[in-house]
């Protein structure tokens, strides 16, 4: 199984998609669930681009397609215009737009079958195997059909990356315990070494009798009121948190295997502009053609590296200089995001584990 790229500091995954999937992707987050009291829906690849768990680096050909067609993706009873405003608020923000270069994937065979069968998905075809273990979330079978690039089932990509947000929420409520406990400890231990003999050995006195106390008192039954007490509080958190936290980490599981199956090799050979793009694509921020440089490791003083790195910035139109030096792959799609609606996040976490979820008992009378 291939490995599955992040980008360093998010977890981040790459997402290359085709307009059919991103406009059906929009159309369906603009249907709100029954009973809903939300305009919308949230999705778990829009959960994911706004927690940092994917980027979206779309060639510039799907977006113009995605504007113009997205009505025919509209049933009777949809809100186009709600589609549209969540197309440019909550999923372009999250998106770079690239203007691909033509000569990308040359003799790649999988770039050589896309343009058999429909040149017009050869940009998308070309970005992918340039950047390599990315995901082409398609619809297109001519994206999709062997030897293949594209991933028709995305939407289990999608739920694998929403999924690792919860993955993470589960580590940083074991690890900060933990962290905390051993920050303490060490305090601890600092002080007592920083004091006199006396006050450790009457510190060590102390700690024996808590020892002491806390052991008679198990012996003696009279912790057991207390124990009493807790156990039902427990067994209500082990059944309300327990079967979510399962769950989650079983959905993980099964989230990097289908990633592991979904992420699209790189092309075998690639030019200096392909290589520049994967190394602009698995970073957040803008790079300096000398970090490039130093990135890409190819033979030569660091110097010449640079220099032939600079020149390939200035002349390829798939990169834009968004700061003094700094680069990054595409450019930004010029819209401000907004936030997820609360009640839509209410209800997307009551869907995602409403098979989980302890009933609520009915009041008493």
């Amino acid at each position: 199984m291939l490995p599955v790229m992040t980008l360093p500091g998010t977890g981040a995954v790459i997402f290359v998609t085709d307009s059919g999937m991103l406009m059906g992707e929009v159309m369906q987050s603009s249907r709100p669930p029954a009973g809903a009291h939300t305009e919308g829906r949230i999705t778990s690849l829009l959960w994911a681009l706004h927690h940092q768990r994917a980027v979206m680096v779309i060639p510039r050909h799907i977006l113009a397609e995605v504007e113009r067609d997205l009505p025919r993706r509209a049933t009777p009873s949809d809100n186009v215009e709600l589609a549209y405003h969540r197309l440019r608020t909550l999923y372009l923000p999250f998106a770079r737009i690239v203007d691909v270069p033509p000569t990308w994937g040359d003799g790649d065979p999988r770039v050589l079958a896309v343009a058999r069968r429909h040149i017009v998905d050869l940009p998308t075809a070309r970005l992918a195997v340039a950047l390599g273990y990315c995901f082409l979330l398609a619809e297109d079978p001519d994206l999709c059909d062997p030897p293949g690039l594209g991933f028709s089932a995305w939407l289990q990509v999608a739920h694998a990356a929403a999924n690792g947000t919860e993955v993470e929420t589960i580590y940083l409520a074991v690890r900060v315990p933990m962290v905390a406990t051993e920050e303490l400890v060490a305090s601890a231990s600092r002080r007592i070494a920083a004091a006199s003999p006396a006050a450790r050995w009457a510190l060590v006195g102390v700690a024996l009798v808590v020892v002491a106390g806390a052991i008679w008192l198990v012996r003696s039954g009279r912790a057991q009121p207390f124990i009493d007490r807790a156990r039902p509080v427990l067994r209500e958190l082990a059944e309300t948190v327990g079967p979510p936290v399962m769950e989650t980490l079983a959905r993980h599981e099964q989230g990097q295997a289908v990633m592991a199956r979904a992420a699209v090799p790189p092309a075998e050979t690639r030019t200096l502009a392909e290589r520049i793009a994967r190394a602009l694509a698995f970073h957040n921020d803008a790079l300096l053609a000398e970090d490039i440089a130093r990135e890409l490791g190819s033979p030569g003083t660091l110097r010449d590296r640079t220099t032939l790195v600079r020149q390939e910035l200035r002349s390829c139109s798939a990169f834009t200089e968004i700061s003094r030096g700094r680069w990054i792959l595409g450019s930004p799609s010029g819209y401000r995001p907004t936030n997820l609606p609360p009640a839509e996040v209410v209800d997307y976490w009551e869907r995602l584990h409403k098979n989980t979820r302890k009933p609520r008992a009915a009041p008493s009378a």
